[in-house]
């Protein structure tokens, strides 16, 4: 007797592909601006060394987590769809202030990769690839 196996895959669609890569572009993006709390420590003018070294910590840690959920998305787990899916609406939600105090180009910089997203995460090649179970029959 031969055990279940999971059905042939396809190759990640691009869906995938571009979900990550904006994940690991925002991760990076969290490493530039915590290093520059850093250096804000060392600086003269450092208001807070107690705040810098907090949102440092914080930035790090959070853009960990993005760049775990861009590694388990490729791996084809479904669990990073929406912890993404949040953090590309409070994306959303900082984009607008940006375009009502003149800086249209940074509200730009957040709402286009996050509106990408948002709609990649619903189709359905990229709910396809993520929703998947194993030889057990279990969700992965």
């Amino acid at each position: 007797m031969v055990p279940d196996q999971a059905p042939p895959r396809a190759g990640r669609p691009r869906g995938v592909l571009l979900i990550a890569a904006v994940l690991v572009l925002e991760a990076i993006t969290l490493l530039v601006i915590a290093v520059g709390f850093v250096v804000t420590i060392f600086s003269a003018d450092a208001l807070s060394v107690g705040g810098s070294v907090f949102m440092a910590v914080l930035l790090l840690l959070v853009g960990a987590g993005l760049a775990a959920m861009a590694r388990q998305l490729m791996a084809g787990f479904r669990w990073p769809r929406s912890p993404s899916l949040v953090v590309q609406l409070f994306l959303v939600i900082l984009a607008f202030p940006y375009f009502s105090l003149g800086s249209p180009l940074i509200g730009l910089a957040l709402l286009v990769p996050a509106a990408a997203v948002i709609v990649t995460l619903f189709s359905a090649p990229v709910v396809r690839y993520t929703v998947r179970t194993g030889r057990t029959g279990k969700a992965l």
